[in-house]
């Protein structure tokens, strides 16, 4: 399976997009603007590096795994627990971008564009974090439905 060029012209900006919020991350610590009760800059710096890794990851194991998923029925479970890791991920972003955003209040010198993709960030996480949720609802009453 080719990957065609427009995936890596998209991988491309993407990047662009988790290295520069990174760095933005970077000078929010030392800004001194943020309580570090509230808002973990830490994590959110380490979920810009998870974003990279798991991109960079999708790219280039995907085509391999598609092939092989038909195979072997352990990646069901792999992909389970793996989802519950992503889904704890994602709902501590989703918490940690709504306390940036109070806070960003007061603190003028972060004014810049990456705080829209780290808003951005955070909505989609709320919304997987939410749909994860949801998924797991479901699945419980499918499984307690055929359990009986």
């Amino acid at each position: 399976m080719r990957i065609p060029i427009e995936v890596y012209v998209i991988y491309a900006i993407l990047m662009y997009l988790y290295i520069h919020t990174f760095y933005y991350l970077k000078k929010a610590e030392l800004t001194g603007c943020f309580n570090p009760r509230t808002v973990n800059l830490k994590f959110m710096e380490f979920f810009q590096l998870l974003e990279i890794i798991a991109v960079t990851i999708t790219i280039l194991f995907f085509p391999y795994f598609i092939k092989n998923i038909k195979k072997n029925k352990r990646y069901i479970t792999v992909s389970l627990i793996a989802g519950l890791v992503v889904l704890f991920i994602n709902m501590y972003m989703a918490f940690n971008v709504y306390n940036f955003y109070y806070e960003l209040k007061q603190c003028s010198i972060m004014n810049r564009w990456n705080k829209w993709w780290l808003y951005w960030e955070g909505i989609i996480a709320a919304i997987s974090s939410i749909r994860g949720i949801l998924a797991l609802i479901l699945i419980s009453m499918i499984g307690l439905k055929i359990v009986k």
